[in-house]
């Protein structure tokens, strides 16, 4: 070293490479998960740099050495880390690793799990199918022997490349190439991917990989056609979504205009609504009554969301209330 040289200058960035997006908000979202320790979250965020955005299940093989490296920490303490991790079901690590030459475990195979990839957001709809509204328009009259493909469908929404409603099978495990596999297979079968998916809900949640695919498979080439099944199962639950829709109205509804009182656009008539919005009283020159608001919730809401019945002004309710 000269005299002009300190140990300072012989220090170089190391390389880099260029992380997509998501992979960055991943790494971002590990560093700031909640009651994890800083050093833990540090092994997270650098298990984050070699996972796929589009594959976010599949497995990694990281060597021990390198996230060592990178996080300043000794290869016994990253043991320790990742078997904090597996312990929190963040990841899971397979007992087959790779040994290196003097005999030592160096590359560690990693899979993050389902929760993991919801926490770190590579997956952003956990929910899947049956938590959002269905938008399909079914035409009446299909049969098991008029599986109609192309009239029997949901409108179709895009993620990753792929069907919003076949994106779980990515989450499962599978590859997009398999599922385009499998896509193929079901039209060329006159049958919809989709509908199977949807009909065998409970068995897809079970399966991963190749024998989830393998399962598809079977189904798509068997005699069962799901069409039919389908169109019953995305017709209840429209119907469940209507109800909860309207469920979620009433409640706002009796928060909103309990002890209050509405009149109708001609002003000529007051609906007094109690402070627990269970009974309603119709008071105007011609008729004074009440009576329970159970069963004529949406009546009431429909009126007011289309305008024809609004808040009573108190000018309006002294006139009516002087009239009787």
């Amino acid at each position: 070293m000269n005299n002009h040289e300190t140990a300072g200058d012989k220090l170089a960035p190391a390389k880099r490479k260029n992380l997509p997006n998501r992979v960055l908000r991943a790494v971002d979202n590990a560093m700031h998960l909640a009651g994890l320790q800083r050093n833990v979250k540090s092994t997270l965020a650098e298990i984050c740099r070699y996972v796929s955005q589009a594959e976010p299940l599949q497995t990694i093989f990281p060597t021990k050495a390198k996230i060592a490296e990178r996080t300043g920490a000794s290869e016994r303490t990253i043991y320790r880390h990742l078997e904090k991790l597996v312990e929190l079901q963040l990841i899971e690590l397979s007992d087959q690793e790779r040994k290196s030459r003097n005999g030592r475990f160096a590359v560690a195979r990693i899979r993050l799990t389902r929760k993991a990839a919801v926490l770190l957001g590579f997956i952003e709809d956990p929910n899947y199918f049956f938590h959002s509204e269905p938008s399909d328009k079914v035409t009446a009259g299909h049969t098991l022997t008029d599986p109609t493909v192309s009239k029997n469908q949901p409108v179709q929404r895009f993620k990753n490349g792929l069907p919003e409603d076949l994106a779980i099978l990515m989450s499962r495990g599978m590859t997009r190439p398999a599922v385009y596999r499998l896509m193929k297979l079901a039209t060329d079968r006159r049958k919809w991917l989709s509908d199977i998916v949807a009909v065998a809900a409970g068995k897809v949640a079970e399966l991963t990989g190749g024998r989830l695919s393998g399962y598809l498979a079977k189904l798509i080439e068997g005699p069962t056609d799901f069409a039919y099944q389908a169109r019953l199962l995305r017709e209840q639950l429209a119907a469940q979504a209507e109800e909860q829709k309207l469920a979620a109205k009433v409640a706002g509804f009796r928060q909103r205009f309990a002890g209050t009182t509405l009149t109708n656009r001609a002003q000529n008539t007051l609906y007094v609504i109690d402070q627990t919005a269970s009974f309603l009283q119709v008071i105007s020159k011609r008729f004074s009554g009440s009576r329970p608001l159970a069963g004529g919730y949406t009546e009431i809401i429909e009126a007011l969301e289309v305008g024809t019945m609004v808040l009573a002004t108190a000018d309006v309710e002294r006139r009516i209330y002087a009239g009787n």
